[in-house]
């Protein structure tokens, strides 16, 4: 992957500040931690305060592991990739994919699993909430 996959997206500060907004405001209603909102290519957009994780994190693994789901996911029939649960032996790792439509994904941390189907509601609505914001966001790195 190039260098110039690995920076962050040139966004406008009102657009970032609004995408901030939202990933705080998931993380002050639930125990979620280090939420981030990354492209399809591997390219970090946002990502609130407890995101203390390298950005190479929120980048090119989460691509590579949504390019590898969606490929499985058609292979086996499965439908449509929606969401990737990685569990670790401190915590859970979500990955919500929107599908091929939409050019983002919402990267997030728990360390409760008996939690996993309210956050998933929570994660879902929220970034239902984001998709207007996103929207103004053009592939090349560009806003509207």
């Amino acid at each position: 992957m190039s260098e110039s996959h690995l920076k962050e997206i040139n966004v406008s500060q009102e657009i970032l500040d609004e995408l901030m907004r939202n990933l705080e405001d998931l993380e002050s209603s639930t125990d979620l931690e280090g939420t981030a909102i990354v492209s399809k290519t591997g390219l970090r957009i946002a990502s609130s305060e407890t995101a203390d994780v390298v950005a190479d994190i929120y980048s090119a693994s989460p691509a590579t592991l949504i390019s590898l789901g969606e490929k499985i996911s058609q292979d086996l029939a499965q439908g449509e990739l929606k969401e990737i649960v990685i569990r670790g032996t401190k915590g859970y790792t979500i990955i919500l994919v929107t599908g091929h439509e939409d050019n983002f994904m919402l990267f997030t941390n728990c360390s409760k699993g008996y939690k996993l189907g309210y956050y998933f509601h929570k994660i879902r609505k929220a970034f239902n909430e984001m998709r207007p914001i996103l929207d103004k966001i053009i592939p090349n790195g560009s806003y509207t």
